[in-house]
């Protein structure tokens, strides 16, 4: 059995170091976006909420029609983690669903 890992620069190759340990580099250095725009992600597409009682809840069944608190014409809201990222319009795409944007969150700097 390996014994267990302390320091990140146990693992990561020299060139992925953390920065506190690169002299080579300056104090403000950000990290690049090349490292993790390759990360998988999941995007979900937010319509509306149903409040309600646990006892409604239990009392669903197939075919029931769960009325959702939005208007028809309220934009879909695309979260990231909970968090929103975009709003658009529902769309049909083949036989899909889809999002056709409206707004996009503006990011800081």
């Amino acid at each position: 059995m390996s014994s267990p890992v302390t320091e990140p620069s146990d693992i990561l190759p020299p060139e992925t170091k953390p920065i506190e340990t690169r002299p080579d580099r300056p104090a403000t250095a950000r990290v690049s976006s090349k490292l993790i725009e390759n990360v998988g992600v999941q995007l979900e597409a937010f319509l509306g909420a149903a409040p309600m009682t646990v006892a409604d809840l239990t009392g669903l069944a197939a075919g029931a029609v769960v009325t959702l608190d939005a208007q028809l014409n309220t934009p879909v809201e695309l979260r990231l983690n909970g968090v929103a990222v975009a709003r658009g319009e529902l769309v049909a795409v083949g036989e899909k669903f889809g999002v056709r944007l409206t707004e996009i969150a503006q990011w800081p700097d």
